[in-house]
């Protein structure tokens, strides 16, 4: 659109319609808004817009035109207009000082950027805007409105110096700018101590905030000495005592928003200087910083530890500000402990304790307080500095913070307490979750308790363990500190193996003796968790084994059945021989908590892993007994299902269910459970199974032939047979080679060739098999070919999963079975057509898929005649393809996925590369116009010359990518 033509009337009507109407309109208006700003008509328009008498949203409009103008399009604006410009803007500034805020904001933005681009011209700019603003040179406007201004135009000059589009370089800018800070640091400071002695109402307290923010804005963004911030962080820290005292000492006790929010911005803009990058470089100053902090601010914390105290947010912010310091500077907090200095030996300590008294806030982490999350990290960041340190320091330092670390044991097992049935009323989700998380990241904190205090940390959770068992004798409904002690045991199982025989048995004991049925069920269920984290030691003391089963099949009966599962997974996993002698009677407990029928789904299906390893320890005649009771109601409901031929919801749940119970119980039910026991007479368990069942399987393939879900959960069942028996499946592999193929004649899916896959894997080794394999691998290759085939190319989207899964199956094979390309009856060449159809669609699975096939497939080729003669066929079509792909085609950041390609090509077909790349680059305009011919030569050099160096190519083509679509951005001046 011409927008010369355009009127101020119809710029009006479209910002109206923008702020004001439905989201598609406001899209289209946005785009034609978007548009009007960038032309070069916005610096005559934009103060109009601006004029009295607009409504404010036409006016914000104009302001931020403005905005946009100065800060993208300065070289619009001729040397000779500048000064006319710079006095408009100070016009309008004064034009709004009365309101809108809003616009009034985005004009002084504007100064900001304009003093910016005219620091060379203008140098002495800040100085005036100080001056002018300061001393209230600007008639018919309030004191508070122009310090505001002056504070927004500040405040906006670092920023404005970081997104200006500007000639001069960043580095430069920042440099020309870091002049000026001392200026506005001093300016600041001056004012907040002037502001000291005064009352303060609203506008006070938020200009002082504005002007404490200015401060951390220019720290974070150009940066200064800490040496010189030491005054202003003093008056910093004097505004936090006055925000916070004044309401203690009056019995109000609760700071206002005003006071919090000031408070806040001061100790924020602390941490900004704190933190500063070079500020390593003065320790001293940063030692006198730190104990200034704690001088200051000790006290607050010290009135404020308590639970539910009224000031959570100001505590917040001072212990981060506290941890930013430690963790900014822990090798002078080290060097504190190493060194003989006794005034920095003091700082530490004081800043750890105040550090653990975070960690120790009283209450319950997020209702009951909010700050202890914050210095978990620090504990982990400690304990990894001190064993980074060389050996004579770092055994020093250990011998320091050992204690400290037993004692933070001691706050972590308080601080994972759970909260009662008296308070849990408070709770709402979203705070459970929160909790949760929580208590994952004490549980990591242990381990690094453990690092530093070895077994030791052992005797202190006993001790506790002890007191929690006391406590629950004299109230017996306290029972938080005791699941508390169980979790943090459990916290640190794994470093403890079959050899400890102190602390363990002692838990193991308590336990099993703990009456849980008088209790909270959430502290059942830590211990059935904890349980299953002890089994490698149960493994090696097998006399805890009877307690711990009996445990686990209480748990099983509960609402805690999901941790009981779990638990006896684990347990069954690591002590399945020491569990022999008691299979048979754990398996009657399973068998009668799945008929109960009161479990989940979920855990039905995980209990089946347990069954199937106390099943295979069972004598051979005893297991059909238990395949019976407890298997065939499986396969009984499935072909329930499967005759009425109702594929309902329900019916889909079901099968789902039933499949995925077998397929758990498939992947862990194998008589070969030790050596000594294989009997090369039995036969498998699952084969048996699978005998009698296959026709189920085929009947549920015809059924649910169109839902995914259900052919994914019958394939994974005889995957895991497969997997798990491996060449004792053998009996079985024609039936499955019947299943495959009668499944791929109803429909060819991404679960049937994965299946497929694995088959050909594991059996096509073997001679005997591989005749069966070879023919399976046809039907494979011909039954994904004539989907292919039937499906229109601009539909390949719709079996896009299809395609992934057969050339991710496909590449396995060759990897790892490459016999197989041994068969000359293979159609490679419609391989190699189908695999660039797959690279050209937008989906990131077959693209993936594709090219690793292309590239498997090239590193293969030099071994097999055939194979060569595919590659020197269709190598030119390839390289084509590819080139369109990362020129236009496969979305950007896919792009480096070719670079397999290329390297495999370049390494055994070198010189036919370089021919057939230069042949499909020198067609003009390919793949795109906006790619110079010297340019696609320069790219066609720099890919055939990288051999080896994948990232090297990568870049190469991400760059290409980005030229041949218009995409790269012009270099910043700064860059």
């Amino acid at each position: 659109m011409d927008f010369e033509t355009i009127s101020i009337e119809q710029l009006e009507e479209a910002v109206i319609v923008f702020y004001r109407s439905t989201s598609q309109e406001q899209a289209i208006t946005h785009e034609w808004l978007t548009k009007a700003e960038a032309s070069p008509q916005a610096w005559q328009f934009s103060w109009q817009l601006m004029q009295l008498g607009k409504s404010q949203e036409v006016q914000f409009f104009g302001a931020i035109t403005l905005h946009s103008k100065l800060m993208k399009y300065w070289h619009e604006v001729p040397p000779e207009n500048r000064e006319e410009l710079k006095q408009k803007i100070l016009e309008t500034i004064v034009q709004f000082a009365g309101g809108p805020k809003l616009v009034l904001n985005r004009l002084c933005l504007s100064l900001s950027a304009f003093i910016v681009h005219m620091l060379e011209d203008w140098p002495c700019a800040i100085e005036e805007v100080i001056e002018t603003f300061q001393n209230q040179r600007i008639p018919n406007v309030t004191a508070d409105v122009q310090l505001w201004i002056m504070l927004e135009v500040l405040q906006g000059i670092p920023e404005e110096a970081q997104v200006i589009h500007t000639s001069v370089k960043r580095v430069t800018l920042r440099a020309e700018i870091g002049k000026r800070v001392p200026l506005v640091l001093q300016t600041v400071e001056a004012y907040l101590k002037q502001q000291m002695n005064t009352e303060w109402d609203t506008e006070g307290y938020n200009n002082m905030a504005r002007a404490v923010k200015c401060v951390s804005v220019w720290i974070r963004s150009i940066g200064y000495s800490i040496e010189s911030c030491v005054s202003i962080c003093s008056v910093m820290l004097e505004l936090v005592n006055k925000c916070y005292w004044p309401c203690i000492r009056s019995g109000v006790g609760c700071m206002s928003a005003d006071e919090n929010e000031l408070a806040e911005t001061c100790l924020k803009a602390m941490v900004s200087i704190i933190v500063q990058p070079d500020c390593h470089n003065y320790p001293k100053t940063a030692a006198v910083l730190i104990k200034m902090f704690l001088d200051s601010l000790c006290d607050i914390t010290q009135r404020e530890w308590r639970r539910d105290n009224d000031n959570e947010d100001i505590i917040v912010h001072i212990y981060m500000l506290f941890v930013s310091a430690v963790e900014r500077h822990s090798a002078l907090f080290l060097s504190g402990i190493t060194a003989t200095d006794p005034e920095l030996f003091s700082i530490w300590c004081r800043m750890v304790h105040e550090i653990l008294q975070c960690t120790d806030k009283p209450g319950i982490y997020p209702v009951e307080e909010s700050c202890s999350t914050m210095a978990l990290a620090f504990w982990y960041m400690l304990q990894g500095d001190v064993f980074a340190m060389p050996d004579e320091e770092k055994r020093k330092c250990w011998e320091h913070i050992k204690p400290l670390y037993a004692h933070l044991t001691t706050v972590l097992v308080r601080k994972s307490e759970q909260p009662d049935e008296s308070s849990i009323d408070k709770w709402n989700s979203d705070d459970l979750e929160c909790f949760r998380c929580y208590r994952q990241d004490i549980s990591d904190t242990f381990m690094y308790c453990y690092d530093v205090l070895d077994d030791y940390i052992l005797e202190i959770l006993a001790a506790m363990l002890d007191e929690a068992i006391a406590e629950l004798q004299t109230h017996p409904t306290h029972w938080t500190k005791l699941e508390a002690c169980i979790y943090s045991f459990q916290s640190v199982a794994e470093h403890f193996g079959g050899e400890e025989s102190r602390q363990i048995p002692k838990l193991m004991r308590v336990l099993s003796e703990i009456p849980y049925e008088k209790l909270n069920e959430k502290l059942l269920g830590t211990a059935l968790e904890t349980i299953g984290s002890y089994c490698s030691w149960l493994m090696d003391n097998p006399t805890f084994i009877p307690p711990a089963i009996d445990l686990l099949v209480r748990g099983l009966n509960s609402t805690m059945s999901a941790q009981a599962t779990l638990g006896l997974k684990e347990l069954c996993r690591d002590c399945q021989l020491q569990l022999k002698p008691y299979a048979e009677p754990l398996l009657d407990a399973c068998q009668a908590t799945l008929s109960a029928g009161r479990m989940k789904n979920s855990d039905s299906v995980r209990l089946m892993f347990s069954i199937g390893k106390l099943m295979s320890l069972l004598p051979p005649e005893q297991i059909p007994k238990y395949l019976d009771i407890i298997v065939s109601p499986c396969f009984e409901e499935l072909q329930t299902i499967c005759q009425a031929g109702a594929t309902t919801p329900a019916a889909r749940i079901r099968t789902i269910f039933r499949l995925n119970m077998i397929s758990t119980l498939f992947s862990s039910l194998n008589t070969d459970v030790d050596e000594e026991l294989k009997d090369v007479h039995n036969v498998q368990p699952v084969l048996l199974v699978m005998e009698k069942t296959m026709p189920i399987f085929r009947l549920i393939a015809e059924l649910w032939v169109e839902e995914l879900d259900v052919l994914e959960a019958a394939c994974s069942a005889l995957k895991h047979a497969i997997v798990n028996l491996g060449s004792s499946f053998r009996p079985m592999l024609q039936d499955l080679c019947y299943f495959i193929v009668a499944s791929f004649q109803t429909r060819c899916c991404a679960p049937t060739l994965e299946i497929t896959k694995t088959a050909i894997i594991v059996f096509f080794s073997e001679e005997s098999c591989k005749p069966l394999m070879q023919q399976l691998l046809l039907e494979f290759v011909k039954h994904s070919f004539k989907l292919f085939e039937n499906t229109p190319h601009e539909n390949f989207s719709n079996i896009s999963d299809t395609m992934e899964m057969f050339f991710a199956c496909l590449t396995q094979i060759i990897k790892k079975v490459p016999q197989v390309l041994e068969d000359k009856t293979i159609a490679y060449d419609r391989l190699i057509y189908y695999a660039q159809r797959a690279m050209t669609l937008p989906e990131n699975g077959p693209i993936r898929a594709s090219t690793q096939f292309v590239t498997q497939f090239l590193m293969q080729s030099r071994n097999h005649a055939h194979m060569t003669e595919v590659v020197l066929a269709s190598g030119e079509q390839i390289l084509h393809t590819v080139m369109i792909c990362v020129g236009y085609m496969t979305p950007r950041q896919q792009v480096d996925k070719f670079a397999d390609v290329f390297l495999s090509m370049n390494k055994k077909y070198p010189a036919e590369m370089a021919v057939w790349l230069k042949t499909v680059m020198s067609v003009p305009n390919f793949p795109t116009e906006l790619i110079s011919e010297a340019e696609k030569s320069r790219y066609v050099t720099l890919i055939i010359k990288v051999k080896f160096n994948k990232r090297l190519l990568q870049q190469h083509l991400t760059e290409l990518a980005g030229k041949t679509r218009g995409l790269v951005p012009l270099q910043s001046p700064a860059n």
